[in-house]
């Protein structure tokens, strides 16, 4: 299963935002070894819950600093927070009806790979511009 390493080269410069990245690639790594070693639905569905709330906090804190350093990209981010959500609910009640299939728990699994490749290694590196042109900095929230 795809696993994601901090490097310094996906740093993007602010601190709370390469914090708040290492903590969405361990969280993702957890939920990789719990489908990886079959440690059983109730591990994965808890791992899958503790992600979207992770997801969900970090998608408030970054609107928050796109919208507070008047970032371009604002917009784009509230866009996505929104289908991001409806996913992250989609994909949970897909793995409880299937009575946390194996297949579906792969395919969250990978959706939620491509979603942290283009949201947090690529796109977010958009706000960080913004952010580091601030004298004011920001607060982890």
């Amino acid at each position: 299963m795809q696993k994601f390493e901090w490097m310094e080269s996906l740093s993007v410069g602010v601190p709370t935002i390469d914090a708040q990245h290492r903590e969405l690639i361990a969280a993702f790594n957890d939920l990789s070894n719990a489908i990886e070693q079959g440690n059983g639905a109730a591990a994965v569905k808890k791992l899958m819950i503790s992600l979207q709330y992770l997801i969900e906090w970090y998608l408030e804190h970054e609107e928050n600093c796109a919208d507070k350093h008047a970032c371009a990209i604002a917009e784009r981010h509230r866009q996505g927070q929104v289908q991001l959500s409806k996913m992250l609910k989609n994909l949970q009640a897909q793995y409880c009806a299937s009575g946390a299939s194996d297949e579906i728990a792969r395919s969250a699994h990978a959706r939620l790979a491509d979603w942290l490749v283009s949201s947090v290694m690529i796109i977010d590196a958009s706000v960080a511009p913004c952010v580091l042109k601030s004298a004011t900095p920001v607060a982890v929230s």
